[in-house]
């Protein structure tokens, strides 16, 4: 493949690799420019920040560094147990209301993508409808970032998560998640697959992203641990790569930007979204037993050595 440089905008969830900044407070302006000061990352991924003042000062540091932004909405929905499509009115409307205060506060920051999620897992029984609720739920909350976005359109992307292990999601496997962007039928509307996603999902990164490649505008990279269900980390918590527990590291890497070359992915997501396609790393230091800085360079080492194989 050509120079990664030339296609798309390596990026960093920032909320992961400083877990104190999760839920939209913290040392936010002292972490940022660990990241914003590296040339490597042309995007980051941030958590919606809670105080109005210092959202404004990250927006004009990241936008002083030319960087795309993607506005973390997933992390209220999933923290403060927001219920889109829910059956329960109030609790459905609550949800729609706060995420059009979050697709605000991302239009204003002058976001890219916003990243937002289904409710937990229901009952078999009532997937069907929870999900057809998540549609239009999904759809009107596009119309709305739609007739608010101003000098660039905000896309809303959902990623899916695993339905059985740890997350447990209404929206899990890709093909349910492809259905799902089909029914909501917005054209700021498409998938985010994650690469540490698939291991729990039971995919491949071949047929994860031929299955969501007419709806894919966004690429996470990552590592889990599926094998050690008694472990802290089982489930979603983006080891770095080549833990030695974790399922993902430079074959699994390699493997994947194969496949998103093979599904056009950095082509057709820069037409759709007018702008550089967003590969961002997903990898959360051990509290207490790794550094941020660290673990940030092993993010960096093996994507770049992955796309030398790729």
């Amino acid at each position: 493949m050509n120079s990664w440089a030339s296609q798309l905008d390596f990026g960093v969830v920032h909320p992961l690799i400083f877990l104190e900044c999760r839920n939209g407070e913290g040392p936010i302006l002292e972490t940022l420019p660990t990241i914003v000061n590296d040339t490597t990352f042309g995007a980051v991924e941030i958590a919606p920040i809670k105080n109005a003042e210092v959202r404004q000062k990250a927006k004009a540091l990241i936008a002083s560094a030319q960087m795309q932004v993607v506005y973390l909405a997933v992390l209220p929905i999933i923290l403060e147990k927001l219920e889109l499509g829910s059956a329960d009115a109030g609790r459905r409307q609550a949800a729609v209301e706060r995420v059009q205060t979050l697709l605000d506060e991302a239009i204003d920051f002058g976001a890219t993508l916003a990243m937002v999620q289904g409710p937990l897992d229901t009952a078999v029984g009532e997937r069907a409808a929870t999900t057809a609720r998540l549609a239009e739920d999904l759809a009107a909350l596009c119309d709305y970032a739609t007739a608010r976005s101003q000098k660039r359109q905000l896309f809303l992307t959902l990623e899916n998560f695993d339905r059985d292990i740890e997350k447990k999601r209404l929206i899990g496997p890709t093909a349910e998640a492809a259905a799902l962007a089909q029914a909501v039928d917005r054209p700021n509307f498409g998938l985010t697959i994650d690469l540490s996603h698939l291991p729990l999902l039971g995919e491949s990164s071949a047929e994860a992203l031929r299955t969501a490649e007419p709806y894919l505008i966004h690429a996470h990279c990552g590592n889990c641990v599926i094998d050690h269900p008694g472990h802290a980390l089982y489930g979603d918590f983006h080891p770095r790569f080549g833990h030695p527990l974790g399922r993902n590291d430079l074959p699994e890497l390699v493997d994947y930007l194969r496949q998103l070359e093979a599904v056009s992915y950095w082509t057709k997501a820069a037409a759709r979204l007018g702008t550089r396609p967003i590969l961002s790393m997903e990898l959360r230091p051990i509290p207490g037993e790794e550094d941020p800085p660290a673990i940030l360079a092993n993010g960096k080492r093996t994507f770049m050595r992955a796309w030398g194989q790729a």
